[in-house]
């Protein structure tokens, strides 16, 4: 293939350097090219060629820097081989549109299959290029282009939104640099692909793990970091390219366990919208506790906010200990199982959990919790029916998300505070029965293990109209959840349950096996991923971690993982 990089203004293309021997690229070099001046700069890391594109004028001027690649090759983007031109994006640009419509791609990356090899690009994350990255394939012409910014439009694909061209400000002392990665790498299907992206990016961006697994848990979640357009703060972390480019509570809260505390600082100062509802004050308190033990800011105000939240939910009824959170006037939106409605007075597994856990931060960040902790406890265990520990006092379900709290306790407090023998009765009435399929445990199922009929997730005879188009094994409806089921054999493992490990292992391969990523469920009656790259699944690898750190696992189920990855 013949490349060349190119400055883009909104007036012409210029080519800075063509018929550039791009894999065997050293050093530094600068380009004139009046009025403009860029600097090319190339460091090696291993296989790796990390390339940095700098333009610069002493004029005021608009710009965006690329790769072109030019030649015969089958070309990929994260997401798919497509058939005809795409121009790839990681951000639609506006943080309050959920459902919108563009071509996606998780990883700003092309990769050329060329016979059994294949070349790599792959950009920097998109919050150094202000969101604005985007990856033109055109296969009738051989070519394509790796961006740091946009040219705006969206060829084949006439539902999309529309997009304007994005560049960058130059002129004085203000410059613009594009960072990206070359490489070759044996790779000639989408598992693969990703496999190798993965791994660069880890290598490059990462800690430089030679864990497979940990590079899929890093790479997809650092190439979700996004500037955030809100200005609440320089950077925050979106749950998937699905999200446009807004940052999700739990979500991030989750992500940034694999990023390192300065993102979480960073996102967890994004948090600057009310969040009395569902989980979210209990998670604040959490997150800030966390951020206080990692020696990061603490919001005060907020965390105010979020602890008066608490103790007015556990007020609103009879004081008992149980936690009655905020949702919506039909009993929706109440936990993270957003479309399932709940009797206002019911007290659920999975919120009561975190209460536990919130009000053990809470009283390390200062707070007077008196004896709400072991009432909130004492209310959790209540729950328990004899054989297992249901969704909630009212919904007699089996429910995989019953020991999130616990997990969140273990890691900040290094205790459990689930009953032994009530956890274990749970495991195996779950893991034992119809509720364990071939692609994963349902996330909710009927005492006996089945389907639940739809009028279950509901309330007085009403089912949330987000049921409507959701068939059987999907979502919300007996779909498997990944860092939910992962959490689950993550708590029994603690509980010294033997099995745990091994359908802690076979639960990651089920996604792996799909398409070489983890999605946010799996369709328990199709067996399709949805989501791909889903960000919060990557905690499942930090809390792991950290249970190796604290001699409680050995590092099998790492080793099956990377084993895994690299079989792809």
């Amino acid at each position: 293939m013949n490349y060349s990089y190119i400055l883009h203004t909104p007036e012409k293309l210029i080519k800075i350097d063509e018929n550039i021997a791009l894999f065997e690229e050293k050093g530094e070099k600068t380009y004139d090219i009046a009025p403009f001046s860029v600097s090319k700069k190339v460091t090696e890391n291993g296989i790796y060629r990390i390339i940095e594109l700098t333009v610069s004028s002493e004029n005021d001027a608009e710009v965006y820097l690329s790769l072109m690649g030019e030649g015969e090759a089958k070309f990929f983007s994260f997401q798919n081989s497509p058939e005809d031109e795409r121009i790839y994006r990681q951000s639609p640009h506006d943080v309050k549109r959920y459902h919108f419509k563009m071509q996606r791609n998780a990883v700003p990356m092309v990769a050329a299959v060329m016979g059994e090899e294949t070349a790599f690009f792959i950009s920097d994350n998109p919050s150094y290029f202000d969101n604005a990255t985007t990856q033109h394939i055109i296969p009738a012409e051989n070519t394509f282009y790796l961006s740091s910014g946009d040219k705006g439009g969206a060829p084949n694909f006439p539902e999309s939104d529309h997009f304007d061209p994005i560049f960058h400000k130059i002129g004085g002392k203000l410059s613009h640099t594009f960072r990206f990665i070359v490489f070759k790498a044996k790779a000639t299907d989408l598992k693969m692909i990703r496999r190798e992206a993965y791994r660069a990016i880890e290598k490059v961006w990462g800690e430089g793990s030679d864990s497979l697994y940990r590079a899929a848990c890093y790479a997809g979640n650092y190439m979700h970091i996004r500037k955030n357009e809100t200005g609440r703060s320089e950077k925050w972390v979106v749950a998937g390219i699905e999200y446009a480019n807004a940052q999700y509570f739990r979500d991030s809260f989750y992500q940034t366990w694999i990023l390192g505390e300065d993102v979480a600082d960073e996102c967890y100062r994004a948090l600057d919208y009310e969040f009395k509802d569902a989980e979210n004050p209990m998670m604040y308190l959490i997150w800030s506790y966390r951020n206080f033990k990692a020696g990061k800011t603490v919001n005060r105000a907020r965390a105010d906010m979020a602890f008066e939240t608490v103790m007015a939910c556990m007020d609103k009824f009879t004081a008992d200990g149980g936690y009655y959170p905020n949702c919506r006037p039909d009993g929706s939106f109440r936990n993270w199982f957003d479309i399932c409605c709940y009797e206002f007075d019911d007290v659920d597994a999975y919120n009561q959990g975190l209460c536990v856990c919130a009000l053990e931060s809470a009283k390390r960040l200062g707070y007077d919790i008196g004896d709400r902790k072991e009432k909130a406890l004492a209310r959790y265990h209540a729950l328990f029916n004899g054989e297992y520990i249901p969704m909630s006092a009212k919904k007699q379900f089996l429910a995989v998300d019953i020991s999130v709290g616990e997990v969140l306790y273990w890691m900040l407090f290094d205790e459990l505070f689930i009953d032994n023998t009530m956890f274990e009765k749970t495991y195996r009435k779950i893991c034992d029965g119809p509720s364990k399929t071939k692609y994963g445990i349902k996330i909710v199922s009927a005492p006996d293990g089945s389907y639940l009929p739809l009028e279950a997730y509901g309330l007085n005879g009403y089912v949330h109209e987000g049921f409507n188009t959701i068939d059987l094994g999907r979502y919300a409806n007996g779909g498997s959840y990944h860092v939910y089921e992962m959490l689950f054999h993550i708590a029994a493992h603690l509980h010294g349950i033997a099995d745990a490990e091994k359908n802690l292992t076979e639960r990651l391969m089920i996604d792996l096996d799909f398409d070489g990523a983890t999605h946010e469920y799996m369709h328990t009656l199709k067996g399709i991923g949805v989501k791909a790259n889903q960000g919060w699944n990557a905690s499942i690898y930090a809390i792991w971690a950290e249970i190796m750190k604290r001699g409680k696992a050995t590092s099998a189920y790492f080793d099956a993982a990377d084993a895994k990855m690299a079989s792809l």
